[in-house]
């Protein structure tokens, strides 16, 4: 195939590809509609003729006659000004104007023509598409213009690691489409035209957009330094751990960042953060950017109302709710699309009054908050039909607002699915377009704890381009080459709170170890001897009992459990020494410091054994969680000699004092039972107080959305009355 080059020459697509590839270079998305020539003038003047960027103008034009808008727009800029013709390389320091009746896509670096039709948005086509091909190297740029054209595909190019620039409505003769985009949040500058050439001429010569691989020509040590920097930051401020997301993702997020505010490297961009809250706040919401909309991939919901809705109410028992989890839902679109497919199929079978609950979960609270208000622009009209619309939405101030029928059955929540316990008995999760953001290892365990939340034969919808991976055993595909998966009986190990030991760390080279020194071996095997024969049995534990660490001979007193593996100590220790050892544990962490429970008797095999059991509370700067050494000492010696003395002495007094002996362990034993009941009763009133707690957190939640709700109805009432007045 062979396409026509800016210059006039016909150039091969495999040709011009080739050549794109090597000299890739960032393309400006320049979109406008009802007073946009006034704009396109202002900014095309203000720009040099050598930023080394292309810049490709949608502007929307009526198909019925020729349009002039290339000669007039090359009075304005010395740039070669082309009106674009189908299959266009496009090339740096030109720009490329939309024909009239076309919408317009880049594929590969060629910019490919449609027929409009019915289309009234070519700025989000373009946009979006441009997004897609040239991640960190795409600029979104919206002008005035009148509607919501634009906001989209802004909203793509942020997502996918571009910029973004408005014109600042005060300066646009028609405001609504700049001010539709500011609304959405889906803009980095908000600027006058004049001011907007300048921005993008001082970011094409940042080099983190020339280049946005630069990130990885650091070197390594001072990238992996930086990275961590960044990543302790964003712990510490959010509690969100960002070590498991893929590279890719991370460097484009961070070097969006870097090119916004005129930083070039990241070791520099580490001490910012350090020294800027804002901008930490502002990576943070960077870092969590989704691409969402209603319905989105409308294959999905066809399956879901054919298939999967069908399976659904068969599985239920009688009067059980239908339980659905979005886990990632950003602000809110597809657990409402969800709700309303639901209600629609629920009323096409007659069973429109069956309970339906629907969790939608993100990390990010204000995506939360966002979406228990179920507000939206009116640019949700491209993607909700008409018919939706009016049955399920009501106008409110110039947006769209969830109806509350569909609000009631949508329940939001901040949650980050990485560390937090899930929901569970879920007829159906859907985890969409999320796990392209993770590893591999933080993609297999998060599909371990979904199978953990749903219920036996339940559902897990994942992206068109996702798949579960290596977790076979867990989950087995409903339809060939299908993204939507059916629960298997399987036993997953499920960790919450999965942490990185050392954040954003990468393989590294094997280093063959050095070979010690005779001197150096001896010591060696001093040290094990005496760990060994000598010191006391020692089990290290954290704040959950789980142990981390044996030393010395624990054998005797250790006696694991059968059913399901584990290394928790209250499931390890023998259960002669159990309400010992975990009441030591408790006050221990309690009173913050060591306690010592003595002669605690048990039967080890067929002998008598003593011990002394301490337990010592450490606490490492690096963990904001205490740990506790726990200490068996056997005493069976010295207490098989006493009781041989005792016995020994066939006196009276032998005897009274083999008497007392056995009343002063009864004694013991009795006090270390108290302990041990007042641990659990203390335990439980804990446990009891913090159900309480957020018991009432709910009900105030509650409560006060159901003041937010009358309000809003009451405003809704004033606002009637005032329009029929």
């Amino acid at each position: 195939m062979v396409s026509t080059g800016a210059d006039g020459k016909r150039i091969s697509n495999k040709q011009a590809s080739l050549d794109n590839k090597v000299t890739e270079f960032p393309i400006v998305g320049i979109g406008a509609s009802a007073g946009g020539l006034e704009a396109f003038k202002d900014l095309l003047e203000s720009l040099p003729i050598d930023t080394g960027l292309a810049f490709v103008i949608i502007q929307h034009l009526a198909a019925s006659q020729e349009s002039m808008l290339t000669d007039i727009l090359s009075r304005f800029t010395k740039m070669v000004v082309l009106q674009v013709e189908d299959g266009m390389h496009v090339k740096p320091n030109h720009v490329y104007v939309i024909p009239p009746g076309s919408t317009m896509t880049l594929v590969e670096g060629f910019l490919k023509l449609n027929p409009k039709g019915k289309s009234l948005r070519p700025i989000d086509a373009f946009l979006s598409s441009l997004a897609k091909e040239r991640k960190t190297q795409a600029i979104g740029v919206v002008l005035s213009g009148t509607g919501t054209d634009g906001t989209e595909g802004l909203k793509a190019v942020r997502a996918e690691g571009g910029i973004t620039f408005v014109q600042d409505p005060e300066s646009a003769q028609y405001a609504g489409m700049p001010q539709s985009a500011i609304s959405a949040e889906s803009v980095d500058f908000i600027l006058f035209p004049e001011k907007i050439a300048k921005e993008i001429s001082r970011i094409a010569r940042h080099p983190q957009l020339v280049r946005a691989e630069i990130v990885h020509k650091e070197p390594k040590g001072r990238r992996e330094t930086g990275l961590r920097r960044i990543f302790t930051l964003l712990k510490l401020s959010f509690n969100v751990d960002f070590s498991h997301y893929k590279e890719t993702v991370i460097n484009r997020r961070i070097t969006r960042r870097m090119v916004i505010n005129h930083v070039e490297n990241i070791t520099k961009y580490a001490e910012y953060l350090g020294t800027h809250p804002a901008e930490l706040q502002a990576l943070f919401n960077d870092m969590l950017i989704g691409v969402t909309s209603f319905f989105r991939e409308p294959d999905t919901f066809s399956i879901l109302k054919e298939k999967l809705f069908p399976e659904l109410l068969k599985n239920l028992a009688s009067k059980e709710p239908v339980r659905i989890w979005i886990p990632g839902c950003s602000t809110g679109e597809e657990a409402y699309s969800f709700a309303i497919a639901l209600q629609e199929f629920l009323e096409e079978k007659g069973a429109g009054d069956l309970q339906v609950q629907i969790f939608g979960t993100d990390v990010n609270e204000k995506n939360v908050d966002k979406a228990r208000q179920g507000i939206y622009p009116k640019s949700i009209e491209s993607d909700v039909s008409e018919g939706r619309l009016k049955r399920f939405f009501t106008s409110f101030n110039g947006s769209y607002q969830i109806a509350k029928f569909i609000r009631d059955k949508c329940i939001f929540a901040k949650q980050d699915l990485t560390a937090d316990p899930p929901f569970s008995n879920l007829s159906l999760i859907s985890c969409r377009n999320m796990l392209i953001y993770f590893d591999l290892q933080l993609q297999e365990r998060i599909i371990s704890i979904l199978h953990y939340a749903l219920r036996p034969n339940g559902f897990l919808v994942l992206g068109e381009s996702e798949s579960i991976g290596k977790s076979t055993t867990l989950f087995e595909p409903v339809f060939k080459k299908s993204f939507v998966y059916v629960k298997k009986r399987a036993e997953p190990r499920v960790n919450f709170g999965f942490a990185s030991t050392v954040p954003y760390s990468r393989k590294t080279a094997f280093k063959e170890p050095a070979k010690k020194d005779p001197a150096s071996l001896l010591r060696d095997e001093v040290d094990r001897l005496l760990i060994t024969e000598y010191v006391p049995a020692a089990l290290l534990v954290n704040n959950d009992l789980d142990i981390l660490v044996f030393r010395g001979n624990v054998t005797a007193y250790l006696s694991p459990e059968s059913g399901q593996a584990s290394l928790n100590l209250a499931k390890l220790i023998r259960k002669e020494l159990r309400a010992e050892v975990q009441t030591a544990v408790y006050r221990a962490k309690k009173e913050n410091k060591p306690i010592k429970e003595e002669a605690v008797r048990f039967q080890y095999g067929d002998q008598p054994r003593t011990i002394n059991i301490q337990v010592i509370p450490l606490r490492v700067v690096e963990y904001a969680e205490p740990f506790f050494l726990v200490m068996f000492e056997d005493v069976s010696s010295a207490a098989a000699h006493l009781r041989q003395t005792i016995e020994l002495t066939a006196t009276p007094e032998g005897r009274e004092n083999v008497k007392s002996s056995q009343i002063r362990v009864l004694k013991k034993e009795l006090e270390s039972s108290k302990q041990y009941l007042q641990t659990v009763i203390e335990n439980q009133e804990a446990t009891n107080e913090e159900l309480r707690a957020a018991m009432e957190e709910v009900q105030s939640s509650n409560e006060e959305l159901q003041s937010t709700n009358e309000e809003l109805e009451t405003a809704k009432e004033e606002s009637n009355r005032v329009t029929k007045n």
